[in-house]
Order: structure tokens, then sequence, then C-alpha cells
């Protein structure tokens, strides 16, 4: 039996940059609370910021591109849509369209898990500081529910807040010079679990020494790190061209996950931190398997 697809909530934004506002976070949840799919129509010209990108892809929600001559295609992948009374549907025997492979290396965007244990100080946004300050040369500027960011950065005034929230969980939007993103936290066994996605700045303007010296920082703090580059996005923005997807340029698993486990004989990596508490910094692309390859190998054996 084939299970009928829900109707969406539409949020139309017809604005060069689409950001995550308040109305559409709020759009985002009363979707999901209703059983519908969030689908954010926008013109084809327009581009949606990296913490709208990442809010869709949590709640299931989905880009709409509608172009000059009034046709619809799904934003990211490029396929053709059709309006069916409810929502936006594939067109029949549509495919996705080719990526354009000449956008150039975009952007790093790098993504965080780490779990606080119960009973100790709850020191979040110390992880995005580090991020920003060591990908940038600056502090993060700012921090907020949704976007603009309006509150002054101050990682005491980020914790006060998840703390004052929980158990619920928290979604704030972070920013810093030429960088932007989310973090998540959240109430889990054995403590608080702080993820965070970041994207920028341009891949070109940070050098390999740059995400050595993040991995060695962070190899006490975090359960995971992966580091990639993305093309399709640029000032901290996703157009709807589609493009290739990220290349991964280097994972680092922490140790809890490590312990006394063999890394993979043909990965290329580097222990980080105090003996019997060791991280592992793999990094990818040596040559001998395409990145992607090389990181699968890798999360099977984490």
């Amino acid at each position: 039996m084939v299970e009928p697809l829900r109707e969406a909530l539409v949020f139309e934004q017809f604005r060069t940059v689409v950001p995550a506002s308040p109305r559409l976070i709020d759009a985002a949840w009363a979707a999901v609370e209703s059983g519908r799919t969030l689908q954010v129509v926008t013109a084809d010209d327009s581009g949606i910021t990296y913490p709208l990108e990442k809010l869709l892809s949590e709640v299931g929600g989905e880009w709409v591109v509608r172009d000059g001559r009034g046709r619809h295609r799904e934003g990211l992948s490029g396929i053709p849509l059709t309006w069916n009374g409810g929502r936006f549907v594939r067109e029949p025997g549509a495919s996705p369209s080719p990526p354009d492979a000449t956008v150039g290396s975009g952007e790093v965007e790098v993504r965080i898990t780490a779990l606080h244990p119960a009973g100790q100080p709850l020191r979040l946004g110390e992880i995005v500081q580090a991020v920003v300050s060591v990908l940038t040369g600056a502090e993060p500027t700012g921090w907020g529910v949704a976007e603009p960011a309006t509150e002054p950065w101050s990682a005491a005034e980020v914790a006060a807040f998840c703390r004052d929230h929980a158990p619920e969980p928290s979604g704030l939007v972070v920013v810093g010079p030429g960088i932007t993103g989310r973090l998540r936290v959240s109430t889990v066994d054995g403590g608080v679990l702080e993820e965070i996605e970041l994207a920028g700045p341009a891949a070109g303007t940070v050098r390999q020494e740059a995400i050595e010296t993040l991995a060695t920082a962070l190899a006490p703090l975090v359960r995971q790190m992966l580091v990639t580059t993305h093309p399709g996005r640029r000032g901290g923005l996703r157009s709807s061209t589609p493009t290739l997807p990220a290349v991964p340029y280097g994972l680092l698993v922490g140790h809890e996950t490590v312990g006394a486990k063999e890394p993979p004989p043909a990965a290329e990596v580097k222990m980080l931190g105090m003996p019997g508490r060791e991280a592992a910094w793999f990094r990818l692309g040596s040559g001998r398997r395409s990145p992607s390859e090389e990181l699968d190998e890798i999360l099977r054996w984490s």
C-alpha cells in the first residue's frame, strides 16, 4: 500500500536572500506539528542562508524555486515540480538537473557533536568560539533564536539560555565574520548533547595548518568533527544552481569512540591528545581512494 503524500504548508519568500526568520521558523514547526511538509517557495535568483538550509533538512522541508515563466523546480537538485492541488510534487519521469562543476571551491563546512557529561559545568558555546576564532582569526559576533542574530556574542549567555530552556531542546543561530551556522542543544542520557553546524569562510582562504590546529584544540572536547568543502555555497548562501556534493576534507573521532581500537590500515591518521584519551584525526583525500570512500570506511570503523 502506498502512503498518500501529505499536504504542504507553503511559505513564499520572493527576496534576494531568504533567511531562517522568526516567521519561517514558526512555520516550520507548525508544519511538523500538523503533519505537513514545509515548502519554501522563492524566485530562481534567490539564495537561502545556511541556517535555513539546515532547518529545512531538520524538519523534512523542501525548497521550491519558481522561474520567470512560472515553472517550478526543487531548489537543490533542480528536479521539475508541479502543483497537485495540495503540494508541489515531482513531475512524472523527471530527473535531477546536471550539477554545475564550475562553481569553484565554495566554503568550508564544519559539523561537530559534543557530549557534556551530567554533573559537570555546562560550557556551551566555547566550541563555536574556538571554530570561529581558528578559521577567521576573530571572535563570533552574535547569536539568536532566528536570523538575523540580534544578541552580541557571549558563550555564557548562550549556555544560560539553553540551561533555562532545558529539558526542552534549544536551536540557535550563530554568526561570525564570514561564517554562519546553527547550534542545537538537547538533553540526553548521560548529559547534554551539543550539535554544531557552521559554514564559511571560503575554502581558498583557510590554510591546512588552521584545520590541523582546530583538530588539535577540539580533540579533548568533541565526539566527532567533520570538515568538508561545499561548492554550492558562497557568502553564506546556497544558490539554486545544482552543484556537486560536499567534498570531505577530514574527520576527527573522539577518544570515547577510539578507545583501544586500531585505525583502519589504509587511513592517514594522526593521534591527538593525552595517552589513554587520544582522539584520531583522519586527513581524507590521500589519493588511494576518493575522500567519500575513505570517509565511509572510517565511519564504519567508528
